[in-house]
């Protein structure tokens, strides 16, 4: 295991004070003592617990009193404090800052030399004592754990249970990454009782392993699980990136891409206005590809203590890997990333660390792990160059053309039922009173249409309904004019165009949109 390595590589090394975070403090815990056995035929190990003082005797139970016990440790003897982060993170106390200070060279010092080890499922540390300390974090379990979890609670149902294909049991797998132990023995569990109830057979169901991981992630306010019902054949356009995207599938799932030599994918990146597509594209890729699909919440990771902000971005990043095969999306990360190349006067260079991390593991993360990111931006002008190099592809997501507006007209007029022989006779006509309308705007028409018609008393929405709406809506195109042309001229030289039709004119749109409203009040008159 990588961490227990890491552990005792730094403890042989004599490093005085590690960090560890676990969201299994027991099992990490166990571990820890794994690594003492192993070091020159076994070094002491301690632990200290505020509610049952040292090494669950009842005894030391006071935080102030902790460093007179480690000084009468054997040389070379290891002591874990568990979650001493409350003492000395946030409000601290000094006089216990200043002893961790002092006992540092002291500890370091060959002759005298103790380990001591701060374990707590959560990073928080003084500024005082951010150098210090040496972080770890003690994993998840890889998908050899996951598997050796999953078979043992499946044998012990042999005679009642048995998988439906490999499909089955490698789908179950899959669900299982990003949990703890703990959580996937119970999720496994509860699928077991919920399937005996239903069906009177007890068995193991993938869907539940998901729904209760989509619960856990949502606590951490980090990850979010977000299922989608839809493939990209409700996305109207965006012809080209489906094409490109089509092509990146077949290589993903099959077996004869990698004897061709073909590398991992590592993402996708969409640029674009906003209601053009992005993020419902990003969406429905993972049903189209059958991946799970995580979305990230980057803004969530910076936090106020020094420190903190990147352990979370570490632990987030220890959480992804381990949920692959998946999707994961991170949406509008410009404002995630917001101020990142000015982060050393702004925020004592915070933001750019947090940044850096995320670059680095976009670029060294597994290669054997299917981590697809696919990130969604409405301006990429303050982005660095660097981080748009870590995808396979950058796509401008365009307003829709006149071909497009038809297929977003008919998928969201379908959706609602509203679909007629008489609004496709009136196809044109609508695309061009929609002219310069985003899809989310074209949606934003079709729900307005059918308040119309039943103010009206109509059976159905009618093109007179669909084109009175389309006036009294003020597209992004008008309102956001300079802003959309800057960042056309920048896609030119960078991107791929997710459409190959022509640009809509921003520039006469506003004088069709006024010619059209006149004429629809004349005629109405």
């Amino acid at each position: 295991m990588q961490f227990q390595q890491e552990l005792s590589n730094y403890i042989r090394a004599g490093y005085p004070l590690l960090y560890v975070t676990a969201l299994e403090p027991e099992r990490a815990m166990t571990s820890i003592e794994k690594v003492c056995e192993s070091i020159e035929g076994g070094i002491s190990c301690h632990q200290w617990k505020v509610t049952s003082g040292w090494d669950l005797s009842n005894e030391g139970d006071d935080p102030d009193e902790v460093f007179d016990r480690i000084g009468r440790q054997a040389n070379n003897s290891v002591s874990i404090l568990c979650n001493y982060h409350s003492y000395i993170g946030e409000n601290p106390n000094p006089v216990l800052l200043q002893r961790f200070m002092d006992s540092y060279f002291t500890w370091k010092a060959q002759e005298t030399h103790r380990t001591v080890i701060i374990l707590s499922p959560m990073f928080k540390l003084a500024p005082e004592l951010e150098r210090f300390f040496q972080t770890l974090t003690y994993s998840l379990p890889d998908t050899e754990r996951i598997t050796s979890i999953v078979d043992t609670l499946a044998d012990g149902y042999k005679e009642l249970f048995t998988w439906e294909s490999e499909k089955h049991r490698d789908r179950v797998i899959a669900n299982a990454s990003g949990m703890t132990e703990d959580e996937i023995e119970s999720s496994l569990a509860l699928s077991v009782v919920k399937t005996n109830e239903e069906t009177g057979k007890p068995s193991i169901d993938a869907d539940v392993v998901m729904e209760e991981k989509a619960k856990i992630l949502s606590k951490s306010g980090f990850l979010e699980y977000w299922p989608y019902p839809e493939d990209l054949s409700s996305v109207g356009g965006l012809n080209n990136l489906k094409t490109w995207l089509a092509e990146r599938e077949k290589a993903i799932f099959s077996p004869k891409a990698k004897e061709f030599g073909l590398p991992q994918p590592k993402g996708l990146f969409l640029l674009g206005l906003p209601g053009t597509g992005k993020s419902l594209a990003a969406k429905c890729l993972s049903k189209e590809w059958g991946l799970p699909l995580v979305r990230f919440d980057m803004g969530k990771v910076f936090g106020s203590l020094v420190g903190e902000s990147e352990g979370r971005m570490r632990m987030v990043l220890d959480q992804i890997e381990s949920l692959a095969p998946a999707a994961v999306w991170i949406d509008e990360i410009e404002k995630g990333m917001a101020g990142a190349e000015s982060s050393g006067t702004m925020d004592s260079g915070v933001t750019k660390r947090v940044f850096g991390q995320l670059l680095t593991w976009m670029e060294e993360r597994p290669k054997d792990k299917l981590i697809y990111i696919i990130a969604t931006a409405n301006e990429a002008l303050s982005l660095p160059a660097a981080l748009l190099r870590r995808f396979d592809a950058l796509f401008w997501v365009d307003l829709p053309s006149e071909a497009d507006r038809a297929e977003i007209l008919r998928i969201h007029l379908s959706k609602n039922n509203q679909m007629s022989e008489e609004v496709e006779s009136s196809m044109g006509r609508l695309c061009e009173v929609t002219r310069g309308f985003s899809g989310a705007e074209i949606e934003s028409t079709v729900h307005a249409a059918m308040f119309k018609a039943f103010n009206d008393d109509s059976e159905r929405v009618t093109p007179t309904h669909l084109e009175d709406a389309a006036l009294t809506i003020t597209p992004i195109a008008k309102l956001r004019r300079e802003d959309i042309e800057i960042s056309r001229m920048w896609a030119k030289e960078r991107c791929q165009f997710a459409q190959d039709a022509e640009l809509v004119n921003l520039e006469s749109l506003h004088q069709d949109r006024v010619r059209m409203i006149q004429s629809r009040s004349i005629n109405l008159n």
